[in-house]
């Protein structure tokens, strides 16, 4: 069969027509049902209200003609959260008695903060020694180096539990239990052992099986063996000794105390609401869990030695709300002027502490006690600073305390007790109070007042400390005391202020004040760390000069060091960070000669990029500056840091690494922008592809603001360019054709040369427009040779997408005026397409000729269908000139044999895969060729034999369908060929 491709003649004005509007009653999505949830919710508005129906209604809506979406059933159904919720709160009326124990307050949140605080910060490598009698024999085993004139073996008579003999009487059990409260305040019975040589963790251990054997013993209703393990968990804190580890100790001890103090309040709570009960034995029910309460009470008063006693009766506190609350106010304030008997000043301090966490859980009004305990808290420390003195503190050797200074370690120990005191005071005193402490502090001397400022400043209001900022900072300045640094003080202040600021009288005065403080700051890592504090104080509420002014002493101070300067590069990041986030006006920022002075501080050399410095540095000035760019000062600072930060790529980074950095630099040449001013920013475009030359996605994103820039131009001048004009959009079309090659990926240099050739056209560039296409047909070529898809898709869609973008693109592109034949541009497509040596095993080749087709006969057509703006066509060019479509039809037959001849060769397994082709084929005939001509009309004939063979019934019905439409258009020939297709 010859095979010869003839071009009909379309007729635009005839397919461009309008189509008619014609009024219509009826909408065709009226048969879907509008179905408002309210129509199957339970109305609670007692006013009827009116649905109002959308004249567009959306068709995923036809599934609510069976009732509501499955959202509407649920927004319908009780919540059972909500449920739970108001089963709960109904709960919590009908026992309001247990709402104290049911939810924690805010304070026990706290407390597990200080406890975890605690155990973080005081650890010890020491060995440790553990005593008790209910090790088993096999523990002593473990100990490692314990000398045998430490080892204590003490035997006691077991006193057998005579309460739980079956048939005793009440009066009897009490008397029993007496009976045995009187060996309480020994160890227990049986045989104490020691075991030396822990370690912290095997200290820990020991102390957890020790709680879990409590547990075991209450459940197995063995209550004097729980709280005899109690008892000798408490007397573990009679030794001070090592004292960094002390306070990881006592927490360990009070979580032993508490889960019995828990035990016990939930029993006797459980028997005073005992609902089983008849109404009539209720009362006696709680009178006798009173009774039970008090009887533990009694317990723990027989214990002889002071610490387990008032450990465990502060434990017990809360079992005052049972009997009587009055009492159990009276046994607080007790309990607190009973630590005065501990002779041990840590000792005294931490059981200072629980007394009060247990304070502000039974009675959270009363305060007083809390004040008095500060008081003897500092008296105790008085004695403790002639302790110091003496060399009498702490008692252990040496190299218990890790070679930390004493003073140090003193105010390390002692802060988090007074920390925690200060802390209940503050949620709860009076202003006199809080003023009372104020005044508490300024007499205190040496380590009481270094503890007390540093407590007051963390844990008082925000607005207390605001107001009293300057007496504050006085009693900063006289304290001399080595424990709390100046510099951790008035970094608490600092915190303190920016939160809610002084008077706006002693704003000044206070910064001054500090200032003066922070400039004598030894050390510069604690130097930074005060002033990038003050720093956000300053932004916040002074103007850009103060701002300048304080940015100056840091330079002074970074200066002096500068040969140790790369230790303090995250500090100074962080400056760089709060100035930017905080200052009122951060464009003033860019003008202070400071500012830009400690930016440079990262350009020099000795900054290594790889280290994350400079990145936070790039990263903190484009989050934090609003808008674009437009400083030449800062965009050079940051192009700087860009450079230094592609210069750190090396054959290490990996590729998120290298994609991360890459975006970064990409927002930074995005957010610079200088305006009107188009020459200026193509010479930073031309600076940056300097700068970024082994980054594909910077020099792609360079690429497109290039464009964009030419774009811009070309809507200023509204498309009419002057001689100025005109060479600046050259520039920007030389500037992309340079860039384009240096890229990796042939499928993103394909798509940039589309691009530029498009703007370069737009532009009136002929020349370059050109030249970008002629490099996209070879790139086309690459791109088939290299299997590259830029995006992870597949090569044969790539290739189609990127064929038809320049295909019609080639359509409106005037040939060169040298250009014989015509149809220059599409001809070297074309051959390059024939020529290449396409693998058999794919269709590619076939649909990219179909594509070529397309475009061919849409460029011999008299009238172009579409033109580039002030850029003259072919179809001007030449007038109408037959040859055009002489050219075009011949290098269309060539395509049509290669489409042909490849749906002819696949057979067996492959013949399935000429439906798809012979499908776009005869579409392409259909809407282009001439269909009076034989040939074209035994072409379509043989393509729809194809169909009916290899395409689905369903398909072939629409396609049909499809024909009968096309009539409409009255092309010569189709009504044979929809004749042939019905047979």
């Amino acid at each position: 069969m010859a095979l010869e491709w003839k071009t009909a003649a379309r007729q635009w004005g005839v397919e461009k027509k309008a189509l008619t509007a014609l009024p219509t009653s009826t909408h065709p999505l009226q048969g879907v049902r509008d179905r408002s949830l309210k129509e199957y919710e339970p109305s609670r508005d007692k006013k009827p209200k009116t649905l109002i129906q959308s004249m567009v209604m959306d068709p995923l809506s036809a599934v609510l003609d069976d009732g509501p979406d499955p959202l509407s059933d649920l927004l319908a159904a009780s919540d059972p959260l909500s449920a739970q919720t108001y089963t709960g709160s109904q709960k919590g009326l009908k026992d309001s008695q247990e709402e104290e124990a049911s939810s924690p307050s805010r304070w026990h949140t706290t407390w597990t903060q200080t406890q975890n605080h605690i155990l973080a910060n005081f650890t010890t490598s020491s060995t440790l020694t553990f005593m008790s009698s209910f090790l088993h024999p096999s523990d002593t085993a473990e100990s490692r180096a314990v000398p045998s004139h430490r080892r204590v073996v003490k035997t006691q008579t077991a006193v057998p539990e005579r309460h739980r003999a079956q048939g005793m009487s009440g009066s009897e059990r009490i008397r029993a239990r007496l009976e045995q409260m009187d060996t309480l305040d020994e160890i227990g019975s049986g045989v104490v052992r020691e075991v030396g040589g822990l370690t912290q963790g095997e200290f820990t251990n020991r102390l957890n099986s020790l709680k879990q054997e409590m547990i075991e013993a209450w459940n197995s209703d063995q209550r004097v063996k729980a709280l005899k393990i109690g008892i000798q968990c408490v007397k573990l804190l009679n030794l001070s000794a090592p004292e960094h580890f002390y306070p990881s100790k006592f927490v360990l001890v009070m979580d032993i105390l508490s889960t019995l103090a828990d035990l016990v309040y939930q029993r006797l709570k459980q028997k005073a609401l005992n609902e089983s009960s008849p109404a009539s034995n209720a009362s006696v029910a709680r009178l006798e869990a009173q009774e039970t309460a008090r009887n533990w009470f009694y317990k723990v008063a027989s214990i002889r030695e002071l610490l387990p006693r008032l450990y465990l009766e502060a434990a017990l506190l809360p079992c005052y709300s049972l009997t009587d609350e009055k009492e159990g106010e009276q046994a607080l304030v007790r309990l607190a002027r009973m630590t005065r008997g501990i002779g041990d000043p840590l000792i005294a301090a931490y059981t200072r502490m629980f007394v009060c966490r247990m304070g502000v859980d039974v009675v959270p009004t009363l305060t007083h006690y809390i004040v008095a305990t500060i008081e003897d808290f500092l008296h105790t420390l008085t004695q403790l600073q002639l302790s110091l003195a003496q060399g009498t503190w702490p008692e252990g050797e040496t190299d218990m305390n890790m070679g930390e200074d004493k003073n140090v370690l003193a105010a390390r120990v002692f802060a988090p007790p007074l920390q925690w005191m200060m802390q209940c005071l503050a949620g709860r005193a009076s202003q006199q109070e809080l003023q009372n402490i104020v005044r508490m502090c300024e007499g205190a001397e040496g380590l009481g007042q270094n503890l007390m400022l540093a407590a007051l400043l963390n844990s008082f209001p925000n607005d207390f400390v605001a107001l009293h900022a300057l007496p504050l900072t006085q009693l900063i300045a006289s304290c001399l005391y080595s424990g709390k640094s100046k510099h951790e003080l008035l970094s608490a202040l600092g915190r303190c202020v920016n939160k809610v600021p002084p008077a706006q009288q002693q704003q000044l005065s206070l910064l001054n004040g500090v200032w003066k403080l922070i400039t004598h700051i030894p050390l510069t890592n604690d130097y930074l760390a005060t002033a990038g504090v003050w720093l956000e104080y300053t932004a916040k509420h002074f103007s850009s000069f103060e701002v300048n002014t304080l940015l100056g002493d840091v330079l002074k101070h970074v200066g002096a060091e500068r040969t140790q300067e790369q230790m303090h590069y995250s500090s100074l990041l962080m400056l760089v960070s709060t100035a930017l986030t905080n200052s009122t006006d951060p464009h003033s920022l860019f003008s202070m000669n400071n500012f830009l002075g400690l930016l440079s501080v990262f350009q020099r050399d000795s900054v290594s990029a790889g280290d994350g410095v400079t990145r936070g540095v790039v990263e903190a000035l484009l989050s934090h500056h609003p808008g674009h760019i437009t400083d030449p000062a800062l965009v050079q600072h940051l192009l700087t840091f860009c450079g230094a930060l592609h210069d750190s790529i090396n054959a290490l980074t990996t590729d998120d690494e290298r994609r991360q950095l890459s975006q970064l630099i990409i927002s930074f040449i995005r957010q610079v922008n200088f305006g009107r001013d188009f020459e200026q920013q193509l010479d930073f475009y031309v600076n940056a592809r300097a700068a970024f030359s082994n980054l594909d996605s910077v020099l792609a994103a360079l690429i497109q603001c290039v464009c964009q820039l030419a774009v811009a131009t070309w809507q200023v001048v509204h498309g009419q360019h002057s001689g100025k004009t005109a060479a600046f959009v050259r520039a920007c079309a030389a500037y992309c054709f340079i860039t384009v090659p240096s890229l990796t990926s042939s499928a993103t240099r394909l798509r940039l040369y589309l691009l530029s050739g498009n703007v370069a056209l737009l532009n009136n560039c002929l020349g370059q427009g050109d030249a970008c296409m002629k490099a996209a047909i070879r790139e086309l070529l690459e791109v088939a040779g290299s299997q590259d898809t830029e995006g992870g898709g597949s090569v044969a869609d790539t290739l189609r997408t990127l064929t038809a973008n320049l295909a019609s693109t080639l359509i409106a592109t005037p040939d060169p005026p040298d250009a014989s034949p015509p149809l220059y541009l599409l001809r070297g497509l074309t051959n390059a397409i024939h020529s290449f040596p396409w693998p058999k095993e794919t269709d590619t080749q076939a649909f990219l000729s179909i594509t070529l087709l397309h475009a061919l006969s849409a460029a011999c057509q008299d009238d172009l269908p579409y033109h580039i703006h002030s850029v003259e066509g072919n179809d001007a060019l030449y007038g109408g000139d037959p040859q055009v479509c002489q050219e075009a039809n011949s290098l269309s037959t060539l395509l049509l044999q290669d489409i042909v001849t490849h749906i002819q060769s696949l057979s067996g397994v492959h013949e399935k895969r000429c439906g798809p082709v012979a499908l776009e084929l005869f579409w392409c005939i259909v809407t282009w060729a001439d269909l009076t001509d034989t040939h074209m009309m035994n072409v379509a004939t043989l393509m729809w034999s194809y169909i009916m063979k290899f395409i689905a019934s369903q398909v072939v019905k629409q396609v049909r369908e499809l024909l009968m439409k096309q009539s409409s258009y009255g092309k010569k020939g189709l009504p044979q060929l929809i004749q042939h297709c019905k047979g």
